[in-house]
């Protein structure tokens, strides 16, 4: 059995939707436990090469070995709120390319998107502690077995959305 604690700084906070509400919902207060998990996981599939598809089965392999995980806030108060966002649809309807050049008002829509921003009370940056328990550090995957090492764990970037970018930092 073997832990990991990671501290991780945020720029301003994370988006990380919940699943199942309409197009316009909420995100959750601390990032979920599966936000880690995804992060972690796109650091070991990066380093070894794997690729889309074979890293849908990264995070079923990591959750099979994970005895505990979890967060605790170092100096962050957490602040949901929403806000318009511009999103454009682009996709095939009909056997027609959409957005249509002819109508492109009609292509873009405005939901609320859920956002949380980390409000820090001692004026550092916003930081988090996540900790990981894992029954042992041999991930099988398609490429072979990979050892989790705490590499993988200073290569994580973002948590959530591609606009949530965190930073290791112990």
């Amino acid at each position: 059995m073997k832990g990991y604690i990671v501290d991780i700084e945020f720029v301003w906070g994370f988006q990380c939707r919940i699943i199942g509400l309409s197009k316009t919902s909420p995100s959750f207060f601390y990032p979920p436990p599966t936000t880690f998990l995804g992060a972690l996981a796109e650091s070991i599939a990066k380093d070894n090469n794997i690729g889309e598809e074979e890293g849908r089965e990264l995070i079923p392999s990591l959750s099979r070995k994970i005895k505990a995980i979890g967060v605790r806030p170092l100096n962050a108060i957490p602040l949901k709120h929403e806000d318009l966002n511009r999103i454009i649809t682009i996709r095939v309807r009909r056997g027609k390319p959409y957005p249509r050049p002819d109508d492109l008002a009609a292509s873009f829509d405005s939901p609320a998107r859920g956002k949380t921003i980390f409000s820090s009370i001692d004026g550092e940056a916003p930081k988090l502690r996540f900790f990981l328990v894992i029954d042992n550090n041999m991930l099988e995957t398609s490429k072979g077995v990979i050892e989790i090492t705490k590499e993988y764990f200073w290569n994580i970037h973002r948590l959530g959305s591609k606009e949530s970018i965190v930073s290791v930092i112990n």
